[in-house]
């Protein structure tokens, strides 16, 4: 009789349903053979010893014979320790140590070392959630990996620490396992930092307001000490917490790749890797693939300092991901979708010596070095950047301010963030879930009519500027989004004038 037992394997950020399927062959009694297919990796391999001494452990004997394991579907590459779990009981029922019957219904996910004990895994909640679509609502874990699959409405999870403990919950026998509560990450003390902490550049402040409405792309220009890296490292303070639905994409981002943070995720993400990084590192793939820092970046914000200094291939690369929201791996038979809704914060320098445009510190860079410096970003990629700020240096008045005072009043933290949530309010009410940087035109045609003047100086400004058609519709996307700050539904062309003045022509 064939045994069937339900596991996963993770992909990516997510996790694909396994079938463990075993079969006891008795007919040869001159040893213990065990026989393992459907492409496991070598983790899985090895762990056919692991699995004969779990078992052992408990009191469950192998009898001799030859022992058939093999992993649906066959045609898919199985990786990770997560499937030890569900290889031990399919197992222990095929050699008749306890009804086959009481493994339907439920997902069986876990390492298990020799002793029979228990150990969490990474993707849980990924797991869970697959499990889910499939209508399978009954996790059966290690705890802390329980813990994460509790978080899934409608699952039902339970946590054990031996594979005695699953066994006695499945055969009905002595203390049955409970269901397992799930725990929110505990709550630090410390406080968020916000751009009042920025003296003066009320206009990046105002350009960060925009960027966190709308979904906007931002980039800086401005010398060291113009206050770029500061900006950045404070623009997801003005972002709103993120929905239910986006703290379980979230956290299934973070669980499947080894980073569970104790508790359904209450905070964006930021991520600042360093321009050194390498192409997987950015955008995610090695064997088997995983997730590079746009993925770890879902949901939250992607900081990219010294932009000009990332190598040419891998800023390429996020050209597909700013717009569809996702990355694309291809190997050799199959292909992953990685999570990568991210908003880009980048930031460079004028210039290779920094100081160009600086009010007292001279530029020491030639005409042709300064050109092939700013060249380094492509136009394609430096058109899917809607926003484009040149910033100076604060001024020593400036810098003298009291805190939260510098730079013009309507830059407060409290007054933007105000402004961006009813500007989100609106939008959702306008186009649902689509941030204004996602409409395409026929959207930005319906939600953002342009009327006759606005029109004109669309026009003139997309003729002196050379703006290509996704530059010009970069425009009214932005448009649109200082319209929402404002609580207006009609673009008016103080906005589309509002949205050239963000948006350096960076030549």
């Amino acid at each position: 009789r064939t045994v069937r037992v339900l596991g996963a394997c993770l992909a990516g950020t997510g996790a694909e349903l396994v079938s463990v399927e075993a079969r006891f062959d008795g007919s040869e009694k001159r040893a213990t053979d065990i026989v393992l297919t459907g492409l496991p990796d070598p983790v899985i391999r090895e762990s056919k010893g692991k699995l004969v001494c779990a078992l052992e452990a408990n009191g469950l004997h192998v009898p001799k014979g030859r022992l058939f394991l093999n992993l649906v579907p066959a045609a898919r590459r199985k990786s990770g320790e997560i499937l030890d779990l569900p290889l031990v009981l399919a197992a222990a029922a095929a050699c008749g140590h306890f009804d086959a019957r009481a493994l339907a219904g439920k997902l069986f996910i876990g390492e298990v070392g020799i002793d029979g004990a228990l150990h969490a895994v990474a993707g849980g909640l990924a797991a869970a959630l697959a499990a889910s679509r499939a209508e399978v609502h009954e996790v059966i874990a290690p705890l802390a990996t329980a813990r994460e699959a509790a978080f899934v409405p409608g699952t039902t999870a339970y946590g054990a620490a031996h594979v005695e403990e699953v066994l006695q919950h499945l055969v009905g026998t002595k203390a049955r396992l409970a269901p397992v509560a799930p725990t929110e990450a505990p709550v630090t003390g410390t406080a968020e930092a916000t751009i009042d902490e920025v003296r003066g550049q009320a206009t990046a402040k105002l350009a960060l307001a925009v960027a966190a409405a709308g979904g906007h792309g931002v980039l800086f220009i401005g010398p060291p000490g113009a206050g770029k890296s500061m900006l950045a490292r404070r623009f997801a303070s003005l972002l709103p917490p993120p929905a239910l639905a986006e703290r379980l994409e979230i956290t299934r981002v973070l669980s499947a790749s080894g980073r569970w943070p104790g508790g359904l995720a209450s905070t964006r993400p930021f991520r600042a890797p360093h321009h050194t990084i390498s192409y997987a590192g950015l955008v995610g793939g090695g064997s088997p693939p995983m997730a590079g820092e746009i993925t770890l970046a879902h949901g939250g914000v992607l900081f990219l300092d010294e932009l000009p200094e990332f190598r040419r291939e891998v800023l390429e690369a996020l050209r597909q991901p700013l717009e569809s929201g996702a990355v694309l791996i291809s190997r050799a038979g199959r292909q992953l979708e990685l999570l990568a809704r991210f908003q880009l914060v980048a930031a460079m320098n004028p210039c290779p010596c920094g100081y160009q445009g600086h009010a007292r510190v001279p530029c020491r860079c030639p005409p042709t070095h300064v050109q092939r410096y700013r060249h380094r970003i492509s136009g394609p990629l430096l058109d899917r950047i809607d926003l484009r700020i040149e910033l100076a240096p604060p001024t020593l008045d400036e810098l003298g301010e009291a805190r939260g005072v510098a730079g013009a009043p309507d830059t407060a933290f409290a007054t933007l963030r105000e402004r961006v949530v009813a500007a989100h309010a609106l939008q959702a009410a306008r186009q649902g879930a689509r941030r204004n940087s996602e409409l395409d035109a026929e959207q930005l045609d319906l939600l953002t009519p342009l009327d006759t003047a606005t029109k004109a100086l669309l026009s003139r400004a997309a003729r002196a500027r050379n703006l290509s058609a996704r530059g010009v519709q970069s425009l009214r996307r932005v448009a649109r989004t200082l319209a929402d700050l404002d609580g207006l539904e009609v673009v008016r062309g103080e906005h589309l004038a509002q949205a050239l003045a963000l948006r350096s022509p960076l030549t």
